[in-house]
């Protein structure tokens, strides 16, 4: 009996925390959840569901199918199901066997198998019987269950017993609302694909050209998961802002909702882009995919809000631990020449990319997959960006050892010899030249490398250590990407193209500025003339001000030069007076805090403005 008592006893920590071993497992179950809910998605998309005839589990009759598209992909998902329900039952069974406290583990552990088979029966249902519409939506509204539950449980076996918090109650039963609403605007989603109702409305967001309003069944179902959408954006939203009134303080509820906001934007405007391009088997399955992901993150945020903020040792054992685990595991010197692309600041530049090619696309439709064209632009476009930010870890090796922020950079360490680190640059350089030349064209790939040769000589060589409109002057490289977006969809460099080129030239220097005013002192130190140190505090926080309002102006040009309509208009006034007031504020009250706060505003500032650009030519196409 002892000997029993000891196999089966429970084997978490004292702190509800489990082994490495159980926590990976968890969660990699629910990424091969969200693997099957996307294969199952593809199943769908390319109208393959009865790639298999009406045969369960054989496919038309035999184990093996014939080596057809259809039935191939049926198959596949089929295989990759049963191979999850084996992942599936050793998770279930470790919980039952050794993790049954914290109870929550053994309550998610068991809604997973419960869900799974259900999942499992239906989908036999939807092939043995040829069921309707509806058992297609149940199967589909159920994998969010599932999804859910493997989510919940890869969380709790990560963050152990964590109780109940007693903070803004409120909050908590406003996100319980939005999970269920969110629900329900994703079955709505399933139903549309179910009925077929894909383009039933081809217009966006109203029905068709010739009525707002749906006229039959089909576009009533269409529109009415676009008002469930709807409804939907609106509860994310004030939750975002409940989260940030009431739980900024947590770090993982804030990581939470950062993660979620990227997720849902994603899918709302691929939506639109389904509609756009009619409805293509690669866009559906892209909806879906992320439309799971999205499901994913907003069940993490509801929990996290539930629950209180486990304590740092968890936090460090978690989520923040794993990244920095996994990354540890990469070689030493890859993990060198990676840093030396400055990989951080890269999304920043490929942000302005990806819209300019989407508003680019939306007035001038490419000829092959945009898809395609975007994957190549971005690859070209971190290849050109990396290799100027290895140039640049040459230049700068000796003003970045004087500063507390570059000190850690591989060259300044001796990670990385100061010539592999040029010749890494280089060679990153002539490679984004080669590959935009071949896969995107030749303008694109002139203006991707005038824009490297731009920061690294001109700025970086020469303005950065000598005149204190460095970050003014210098600013035209970090404008180059929208350019390049643009030009990489028409192949060439329109009006519209040249106005988000200037209002990024306009955005630089308050976003630098209000940097180097909290940063002042290491710039000081590494003897770099920025305005802060050579004029004073006052100078720069006129300058700010200076900029925001030529910035403000200059995003009214894409509206008076009919390139962007009123949608954008109101956004961009509205984000643009924010940050007027903002550098009106810190003028007034010249404190380092505020200035923080200005230079944090308007990286948010920046990604929302372009936003508004997407969404206006999406609204606006017909």
């Amino acid at each position: 009996m002892s000997v029993l008592s000891t196999l089966f006893a429970n084997r978490a920590n004292s702190d509800g925390t489990t082994p490495n071993w159980y926590q990976r497992i968890t969660a990699l179950n629910a990424f091969a959840v969200w693997m099957l809910i996307v294969l199952g998605g593809i199943v769908r998309v390319t109208e393959s569901g009865t790639g298999c005839g009406a045969s369960w589990p054989k496919c038309n009759g035999r184990w093996i199918p014939p080596l057809e598209f259809h039935p191939m992909v049926e198959w596949n998902h089929r295989l990759f199901a049963v191979l999850v329900g084996f992942l599936m039952l050793f998770t279930v069974l470790s919980t039952l066997l050794w993790f049954r406290k914290p109870r929550r583990l053994l309550v998610f552990a068991l809604l997973a198998a419960v869900s799974y088979i259900a999942q499992a029966i239906l989908g036999a249902l939807t092939v043995i019987f040829e069921v309707g519409h509806g058992w297609v939506a149940a199967h589909m509204g159920n994998s969010m269950i599932l999804m859910g539950s493997t989510i919940l449980l890869a969380l709790f076996a990560r963050i152990g017993a964590v109780p109940i918090s007693e903070k803004s109650g409120w909050l908590k039963w406003f996100a319980i609302a939005t999970l269920i609403w969110t629900y329900i605007a994703l079955f709505s989603g399933s139903a549309v694909i179910g009925e077929g109702a894909d383009i039933a409305c081809p217009a966006w967001p109203h029905c068709s050209d010739a009525n707002i309003l749906p006229q039959n069944y089909l576009q009533w179902v269409n529109f009415g998961h676009r008002l469930a959408v709807g409804v939907a954006d609106i509860l994310m939203l004030l939750l975002a802002i409940g989260v940030w009134r009431k739980r900024r303080g947590d770090r993982l509820v804030m990581s939470a909702t950062h993660v979620l906001a990227i997720f849902y934007v994603s899918q709302v405007f691929i939506g639109a882009f389904t509609i756009w391009t009619k409805a293509s088997p690669a866009m559906k399955g892209l909806h879906l995919a992320v439309a799971a992901a999205t499901w994913a993150a907003l069940v993490v945020l509801v929990t996290l809000i539930w629950v209180g903020e486990p304590q740092a040792s968890k936090i460090k054992k978690g989520s923040k631990g794993l990244s920095r685990r996994v990354f540890s595991r990469v070689p030493e010197p890859v993990r060198a020449y990676f840093a030396l692309m400055k990989p951080r600041i890269i999304p920043l530049l490929l942000v302005p990319t990806i819209a300019a090619m989407l508003i680019a696309a939306v007035q001038h439709p490419p000829q092959g997959s945009l898809l395609g064209l975007m994957f190549w632009t971005v690859l070209g476009g971190i290849l050109a960006t990396g290799g100027a930010h290895s140039i640049n870890n040459f230049l700068d090796r000796d003003i970045d050892a004087k500063m507390r922020r570059t000190r850690n950079r591989p060259v300044v360490t001796g990670r990385v010899s100061p010539e592999r680190a040029l010749w890494f640059g280089i060679f990153l350089s002539i490679l984004a030249l080669v590959e935009m030349w071949v896969f995107v064209n030749p303008v694109a790939a002139v203006l991707a490398i005038l824009g490297n040769l731009f920061y690294v000589f001109v700025y970086t060589a020469w303005l950065k250590r000598t005149t204190t409109q460095n970050i003014v002057i210098g600013g035209a490289a970090g404008a180059v990407p929208p350019l390049v977006g643009w030009a990489a969809v028409t192949g060439d460099v329109g009006l519209p193209a040249i106005l988000f080129f200037a209002i990024i030239f306009f955005w630089t220097p308050a976003h630098f500025w209000s940097l180097a005013l909290v940063r002042q002192e290491d710039y000081k130190a590494a003897g770099i003339p920025m305005l802060p140190v050579v004029k004073g505090q006052e100078a720069t926080m006129n300058g700010i001000l200076k900029y925001a309002v030529l910035l403000l102006l200059s995003t009214i040009l894409p509206f008076l030069t009919h390139s962007l309509g009123y949608i954008y208009l109101v956004v961009a006034i509205s984000l643009g007076l924010l940050l007027v007031i903002r550098a009106i504020q810190l003028k007034l009250h010249p404190e380092i805090a505020l200035a923080w706060k200005v230079f944090k505003y308007s990286n948010i500032y920046l990604a929302m403005l372009y936003a508004a650009m997407v969404i206006d030519r999406l609204i606006a196409l017909r």
